[in-house]
């Protein structure tokens, strides 16, 4: 089957080929979410960085990573090959790299200093980093360029969504509980250093069987036998941000990712210090939100049909908001719910749960939203261009999560977090955790208003088909 746009408004979508399409999330999710995860962790409590150097470092790596997204999206869309088609080629070459990239990560030692180890550690996460976009920027456009309708790609983003979650859960609950275990020296099994080579080998393993077995799986996107020589790669770019609806959405994930992803960021460090967890209960937590942002994709699908996409994304942001917001709130700032007691661990997995069914929106309508921005894309340049179109919406998610990085960095500082210690200040322990709420509040109507400015309804999305139908023919 291939996928140009004929075939895709034809031919439905199999439920093997969406599966496929689904697991080949677990490739791109699993690395990027480890090093979201335990990277700064990683690099400022085992190989005792500073603080803000450590900051700079991953949020430098971070950019870069954000800028090769539409650079390597628009290179699959200009890409031409009667056996890989547009895309697989570099499913292969990047689940290769990526794997590689993690065996070499994971094992630095430090060395030379903080200077020399932060050096080594920002030449391997750049070389990781770029191996996973050329996996994940065509594993992306791939999904938009299977169907065209309107609610199909919801299903399509649904299933990306739920496998994407199972490869955070392995990243997350899988590192925690069996890489981190306690242990009669280090009883905050995270605290182990001899733990980080295994990620690596881990992630390698995992990444690159997953990627072979998405390139078999996927359908060949073969592209518009009508498309002539590309333009310049920033006057494709000028061209796509003159769409007003994805704009919008570039800035609504932008927003998002500055502030939710410190959450992340500095997550390790709030779970141990202001929390007391060890490994596997941090794993709990995060089989909590995670899993549950898995079981509520069919509700996220369900009421993408029944209302627009704009309005369930607002519906989902609301929801995860007091899920993130919550928690602290209710354990850190008022003491409604006590800390270091049994029943804590359950009371910090109930508002993960509610966390993971609003994250659960954000995993899988933005991405039904950038496909259908896509569409109107070819009705302005008579060109498919969905590795431009994810490649820039990546672009902006990374440049959210570089700043959100570089932020939890000097939020570290700041509030006097001291990697040698293994107890923080009762000061530091409380800021770690209601800063970022703070934020999340401050930040979140402006998140609202940008999504409502995407203005792309099913009866929007129809005309725009109707268009091109009639233009090809």
């Amino acid at each position: 089957m291939t996928t140009t746009p004929e075939t895709t408004t034809a031919r439905p979508v199999a439920f093997g080929q969406k599966m496929g399409y689904g697991l080949g999330a677990i490739a791109y999710a699993l690395p990027y979410q480890v090093l979201a995860s335990f990277l700064l962790f990683f690099v400022t409590a085992i190989l005792q960085v500073p603080p803000i150097l450590a900051g700079a470092v991953i949020a430098v790596s971070v950019f870069w990573d954000a800028i090769t997204d539409p650079w390597i999206g628009s290179i699959s869309d200009r890409t031409v090959s009667a056996r890989f088609g547009r895309r697989h080629q570099y499913l292969l070459l990047g689940g290769v790299g990526t794997a590689l990239g993690s065996l070499w990560l994971w094992s630095i030692q430090p060395v030379g200093g903080a200077i020399g180890t932060v050096l080594l550690v920002l030449a391997a996460v750049l070389f990781t980093k770029t191996m996973n976009t050329f996996y994940g920027a065509p594993y992306y456009a791939l999904g938009g360029s299977m169907s065209s309708d309107y609610d199909v790609r919801s299903s399509l983003q649904g299933y990306r969504a739920a496998f994407h979650v199972v490869g955070m859960i392995l990243a997350i609950v899988g590192i925690q509980i069996l890489l981190f275990p306690s242990t009669a020296e280090f009883p905050r099994g995270q605290l182990n250093p001899a733990a980080y080579p295994k990620i690596g080998i881990a992630v390698a393993v995992i990444t690159l069987v997953i990627a072979i077995i998405a390139y078999f799986m996927i359908p060949k996107d073969y592209g518009d036998s009508t498309e002539g020589k590309a333009p310049r790669l920033w006057t494709q770019i000028k061209g796509a941000l003159k769409n007003k609806s994805f704009r919008a959405i570039l800035i609504v994930i932008f927003l998002i990712e500055t502030t939710f992803q410190i959450t992340i960021a500095i997550g390790t460090h709030v779970n141990t210090f202001t929390y007391h967890l060890n490994g596997p209960q941090m794993g709990i937590l995060g089989l909590a939100l995670l899993g549950m942002s898995v079981l509520s994709q069919p509700l996220w699908v369900f009421l993408s049909k029944r209302f627009e996409k704009r309005t369930v994304l607002v519906m989902g942001m609301v929801v995860g908001l007091i899920g993130f917001v919550g928690m602290p709130w209710a354990h850190v700032w008022f003491g409604w719910l006590p800390l270091d007691a049994p029943s804590s661990l359950w009371t910090l997995a109930a508002f993960s749960m509610l966390a993971g069914i609003g994250n659960g929106a954000f995993m899988s309508i933005p991405f039904s939203m950038v496909a259908d921005s896509a569409d109107s894309g070819q009705l302005a340049t008579d060109r498919r261009q969905e590795g431009l179109y994810f490649g820039l919406y990546t672009f902006s998610y990374k440049l959210g999560i570089a700043f959100s990085v570089f932020l939890g960095g000097v939020l570290l500082d700041v509030i006097g977090f001291n990697g040698a210690l293994t107890e923080q200040t009762a000061a530091t322990s409380f800021q770690l955790a209601m800063v970022p709420s703070w934020l999340l509040v401050a930040i979140s109507p402006f998140i609202v208003w940008a999504a409502l400015r995407y203005r792309i309804d099913r009866a929007t999305q129809s005309d725009v088909l109707a268009q091109i139908r009639a233009k090809k023919s």
